[in-house]
């Protein structure tokens, strides 16, 4: 049962992601805006905190990205996206019935900078449990959470405003959490080739 269970978390991001990249979302008239990798808004030159977040950054909040999501999920949201850039950060709150989740990502000025950001974050969040294979570098916190480095980017999913289980079919909040970090990665590298 957890080998399905566990082959299913890993099969429904990868479908899920097939149109990150793929063009107009299905029903839509407009193609989705080109976005660049977190690789290569990292390379570009800074002076200070840039006046908009990256493409790559801006993808999780955009309506593509969102109705990937729904599908994987099963579930949409209740209210419109309403995303916010301050200091760096880029979130937006994903509303369901009775419920929320929380996506951001932190833009620093390299990977460096994004590593010790990540440390940091790591270190003040008590036990985490580490999860191989996700960006650079990744960690569910005991609430589901989790937190994401890739290039100088960190990903946030934060789950704590969800039920234990949630969606269709019902998962974990940390399956969720992981799922959907898993296709931010996923549409991250398929926007960097």
């Amino acid at each position: 049962m957890r080998l399905r269970h566990t082959a299913a978390l890993l099969l429904l991001p990868l479908l899920a992601a097939a149109g990150c990249g793929s063009g107009a979302a299905p029903g839509a008239d407009a193609a989705p805006p080109a976005a660049s990798s977190p690789a290569s808004a990292a390379a570009a030159p800074s002076s200070g905190a840039p006046d908009r977040p990256s493409d790559a950054t801006s993808m999780i909040c955009n309506p593509y990205f969102r109705q990937e999501l729904a599908g994987a999920l099963g579930t949409d949201i209740t209210q419109p996206l309403a995303p916010t850039w301050e200091k760096r950060v880029y979130s937006c709150e994903y509303h369901y019935a009775g419920a929320s989740m929380t996506l951001s990502v932190k833009e620093l000025p390299d990977a460096a900078t994004a590593l010790a950001q990540y440390d940091g974050l790591r270190g003040s969040a008590g036990a985490v449990t580490d999860l191989n294979g996700l960006g650079e570098a990744a960690y569910k916190r005991a609430d589901g959470t989790t937190v994401v480095r890739k290039d100088s980017f960190v990903l946030t999913v934060d789950v704590a405003k969800l039920p234990e289980t949630f969606g269709t079919p019902p998962r974990s909040r940390a399956d969720v959490a992981v799922m959907t970090a898993t296709t931010v990665m996923i549409c991250w590298q398929e926007h960097s080739s």
